[in-house]
């Protein structure tokens, strides 16, 4: 995974509204406000790599004696993962700290993507307790098809931990319990020497329930909770999808901070955010800007979660965390050093900065509210030869970096034809260039990179409506470009000839009638590893040909868009790779791939790769 990186396409699906529709702001509204989440780091950020790459999910840290310990999700036929460091960085794989699990639990539970011998053992927390450890795992509850937490007890951080024979926390309706859909996720806070658990009624598992977040105090042997919860979240914004989840709590300053993940686990578009409160039973207020997001990281970390937040030995903080390697097989874990800006605003250090487009200076164009973008809201209505929008950007030293903008473009031709927009990018008021956005359908949020060069300090990032009609949702600045640059689908020569897909050779895979493709039908369902379609091609003479490929690709994970790839053959040899970006479905585009054919006919075969893209035809020229 270290020299494996995902295109980064960040979306938030949907419909944009129209603009001037509940309109926050107009023409020369100015918020001066720093950036959410960005703690001044600027153009710093690095690319960042996982320090276990494996299955390693749902990570805890713990610092004893000098020696961190991390624990995680079972995987490889563990309970309870354990590796030990002294630098957060080099990690050593130790035994199972949880063999045995406790007698409530119900073993014949299955769940990947832990493995064959996985047993539903979720999230652990190992915290020091009045003679010994503790640890609270998440497991599956016999009495009731629901997950529950239960206890495990130590000398050693090394365990092994012995288990109680009955859950700690588990709200499923059996026991006589209320049914909140169970429990997960267990973590732990301590003041003035009281011992909390935070934990998570995990009610999006079913119908008329939902996911909340609770505190309750714990005895000093962390074995038996001593006062009902107070709730402290609940889910109840857009980004969150139906989920909040794997709560941490950190005081800094008077005030807390509650860390949790949101949205589906399972994709691109699981993030972390949190909520502050001056009280540590609230009320909460969350942030509009989450703390960690797949296109924060540039697609290095896909749905980062999981979160912890661990204490240095020199007192810094960091946080570790879960990501998605780019096949979305295991979850590695990542460490980053956390900040506070000086209005207490926290921040990843490798996470890019955000600023989001609504609290720039906005020219001839209007902030919109849209609960499917970046901080719930938009700069739409850029018609306008003179419509712009202007945000301040911090970097930490001079020089070249580059900055993401998110952004959707619905824009179409007289025809129904999709079009390009490109906007003129300026910095400090120094030409920048023309940054070119791809057509995404409105309501589908995607990243494009721009390079730039910034001064040490405060710059001014302008962006100015030149071709169509892109929105802009936010910009986060990056060290360097790691993309290119859309270009758009290629124009195909009126002289090429084109080979619908359906009339081929198809293996696995089936043709279904679509009004929007070339000659009213694809291939669809290219889903499996033997899926291909093979074509018949005649060259008037050998050499190199270009094949326009007309596809649509609709892959997600979670909500996340992720590009899909078939591998090529010419004559039976191989000829690459073809990579479908994006598009969602029956958003037919063009992608070119270079080959060699022979004069006379030829059998090119593009066979399934990963993820699912849909074929129309190909052209060649």
């Amino acid at each position: 995974m270290a020299s494996t990186r995902m295109q980064r396409r960040a979306r938030i699906g949907g419909i944009a509204l129209a603009v001037g529709v509940l309109a926050l702001a107009s023409t020369g509204t100015a918020v001066a406000a720093p950036p959410n989440g960005t703690g001044a780091q600027g153009a710093g950020s690095t690319a960042i790599q996982p320090v276990i790459d494996a299955n390693f999910a749902d990570p805890d840290v713990l610092l004893v004696d000098g020696v961190y310990h991390a624990y995680a999700t079972n995987s490889g036929g563990q309970n309870v993962q354990h590796q030990t460091s002294r630098n957060l960085t080099r990690w050593t794989a130790q035994p199972d700290v949880l063999p045995k699990l406790g007698a409530w639990v119900d073993t014949t539970c299955t769940f990947s993507p832990g493995g064959p011998t996985d047993t539903c053992v979720w999230a652990p927390e190992v915290t020091a307790v009045d003679g010994g450890y503790a640890l609270y795992y998440t497991a599956r509850d016999k009495e009731a098809p629901r997950q529950c937490i239960g206890v495990a007890l130590a000398k050693s951080p090394d365990g092994p931990f012995t288990p109680a024979d009955q859950p700690l926390v588990c709200p499923d309706g059996a026991r006589g319990t209320t049914d909140l859909g169970g429990a997960i996720d267990a973590s732990t806070y301590s003041e003035n020497g009281q011992r909390y658990l935070l934990w998570k009624a995990d009610g999006n598992c079913c119908a008329g329930k939902t996911a909340i977040i609770f505190l309750q105090p714990l005895s000093a042997d962390g074995t038996t909770l001593t006062a009902p919860p107070v709730e402290l979240i609940r889910r109840d914004q857009p980004y969150e999808g139906n989920v909040v989840e794997a709560p941490t709590l950190v005081k800094r300053n008077g005030t807390y901070y509650l860390f949790y993940s949101a949205n589906d686990f399972g994709g691109g578009g699981y993030r972390t955010a949190y909520a502050t409160s001056t009280a540590l039973t609230g009320p909460y207020t969350k942030a509009t800007t989450e703390l960690m997001t797949t296109d924060r990281f540039q697609g290095d970390v896909v749905g980062p979660g999981g979160q912890d937040v661990v204490t240095e030995r020199d007192g810094s903080a960091s946080i570790v965390f879960h990501g998605w390697d780019p096949t979305f097989t295991y979850r590695a874990m990542y460490v980053s050093k956390l900040t506070w800006s000086s209005t207490g605003v926290p921040s990843v250090v490798a996470a890019a900065p955000r600023y989001q487009a609504e609290d720039g200076v906005v020219t001839h164009a209007a902030v919109v509210r849209d609960d499917r973008a970046s901080g719930l809201a938009k700069v739409g209505g850029m018609d306008y030869p003179d419509s712009s929008v202007t945000v301040r950007v911090v970097a930490d030293k001079s020089g070249p970096a580059a900055i993401g903008i998110r952004y959707d473009n619905g824009s179409t031709g007289p025809n129904g034809e999709h079009l390009l927009a490109t906007d003129r990018v300026t910095v400090n008021g120094a030409d920048a260039g023309v940054v070119t956005f791809a057509h995404t359908t409105w309501g589908n949020w995607q990243l494009v990179e721009h390079p730039v060069r910034l001064k040490k300090g405060v710059n001014t990032v302008t962006l100015t409506r030149l071709t169509n009609f892109a929105e802009i949702d936010s910009v986060d600045l990056h060290g360097k470009q790691t993309a290119p640059n859309p270009a758009g689908p290629p124009a195909v020569p009126a002289n090429a000839t084109r080979y619908e897909a359906e009339r081929g050779v198809i293996t696995h895979a089936a043709v279904r009638a679509d009004a929007t493709a070339s000659a009213g039908a694809v291939v669809g369902g290219l889903d499996f590893s033997d899926s291909s379609v093979r074509l018949t091609v005649q060259a008037a003479k050998a050499g190199p040909a270009t094949l326009g490929i007309r596809f649509a690709n609709g892959s997600e994970r979670g909500g996340y868009p992720i590009e899909s790839t078939d591998t090529l053959t010419v004559n039976g040899r191989g000829a690459g790779t073809v990579t479908f970006p994006f598009t969602t479905s029956g958003n037919w585009t063009t992608v070119e791939h270079t080959v060699v054919l022979k004069k006379g006919p030829n059998t090119v075969t593009l066979t399934h790769g990963t993820f699912f893209a849909e074929l129309d035809a190909v052209d060649v020229y």
